[in-house]
């Protein structure tokens, strides 16, 4: 048999019921997505130098992570994708003959007006600029959107699909195959200046907003308010998003990213993998950060419904999968579980 590549490895040992191809029967998934071969090592304080060695980049199967195996599941998923995708490029529509009118009024409804401030911000970032990162002319370098402007349109996105993920299990259309209680809201956390425990930072250096930006996204139940989380427990921590202005920046953007996700493995203790984010302008990338290696994206393009969708898809997938499939340790849970006070480790041993 030939031999499989990262990639291939990459979504074989994906925490969900896997498939050998010469075997009619399921396999137990690995113990992780560590592979042979160049090694980050989440204790080692200097990561510049070894992220390009094991960043396998336009690895479709970042996307496949998160996604349900089980065709009944996926259908449900794909559904809500769908849905939440046509009812942004609706509003969006609307914003844009809105604006070519001057008329600023809002929708009138029930939440309606949250609904049109992410559409706006929405439709703001698929209007900046969007600059291919292989791009090498020195124009490109200078012309993208501020940083911190990205990043409030991105948790806006976040927002937006997250209202409707509650609406979805409100209404009485929710499918039966989907337990609330086994899934979860993705929000963005509110943005501050202190650095993470464990990142290994003795001091934190002052960073433009119009150049870099960054902010962490975390999972909530089911029925929370849809808004900026602030300073939730640190086991409800799912990832981090860097979002850079010049295309200079970016591998330093997936230094300051891979530098994160050290901490949420260090304050994590049932992590097995992690997830990230990058963005540029309408560009964005997400990452599955192994024990050994680093996958990313192809690049979703938000000036283009095609992206949006694909963004969509991922954060939907986020939201409905199982815990373990955003890279925590089903054996090693924290109780109580959406709690933000002392929570402790319960441990399946023998099971």
């Amino acid at each position: 048999m030939a031999p499989r590549s990262r990639e291939d490895e990459m979504e074989l040992r994906s925490n969900q019921t896997l498939v050998d191809p010469e075997a009619d029967h399921p396999l137990p998934a690995g113990v992780d997505l560590g592979l042979e071969g160049d090694t980050l090592d989440i204790h080692d304080d200097d990561l510049n130098d070894s992220i390009q060695h094991i960043l396998h980049r336009n690895c479709n199967t970042v996307f496949k992570i998160a996604a349900s195996r089980m065709p009944e599941l996926s259908k449900v998923a794909g559904k809500i994708g769908k849905m939440i995708a046509a009812d942004m490029e609706a509003r969006l529509l609307r914003a844009t003959r809105a604006k070519g009118r001057g008329d600023s009024s809002r929708d009138k409804g029930r939440n309606n007006g949250s609904l049109y401030t992410w559409a706006s911000d929405i439709l703001r970032w698929t209007k900046s600029q969007p600059l291919a990162l292989g791009d090498d002319s020195d124009e490109s370098d200078h012309t993208g959107i501020y940083a911190d402007y990205v990043a409030t349109f991105f948790e806006s996105l976040m927002l937006f699909v997250a209202h409707h993920i509650n609406e979805y299990f409100v209404c009485d259309r929710a499918s039966e195959l989907l337990d609330p209680e086994d899934c979860r809201l993705i929000l963005p956390i509110a943005r501050n200046n202190k650095e993470a425990e464990g990142s290994d930072a003795s001091s934190v250096a002052y960073v433009d907003p119009a150049d870099f930006a960054a902010f962490e996204y975390g999972m909530f139940p089911i029925g929370s308010s849809v808004e900026r989380q602030v300073a939730p427990a640190p086991h409800l921590v799912v990832g981090g998003a860097e979002v850079v202005r010049h295309k200079s920046d970016y591998g330093e953007a997936e230094q300051r990213l891979a530098k994160k996700t050290k901490a949420l493995f260090f304050n994590q203790h049932n992590r097995r993998f992690a997830l990230g984010l990058t963005a540029r302008s309408c560009t964005v990338c997400a990452y599955v950060f192994g024990v050994d290696d680093i996958w990313a994206s192809t690049d979703m393009d938000i000036a283009s419904a095609e992206g949006r969708q694909a963004l969509i898809s991922l954060l939907v997938d986020w939201s409905l999968c199982p815990v373990d499939c955003l890279g925590f340790d089903p054996s090693i849970r924290y109780s109580p579980s959406w709690s933000s006070v002392n929570p402790y480790l319960e441990i399946d041993i023998y099971k």
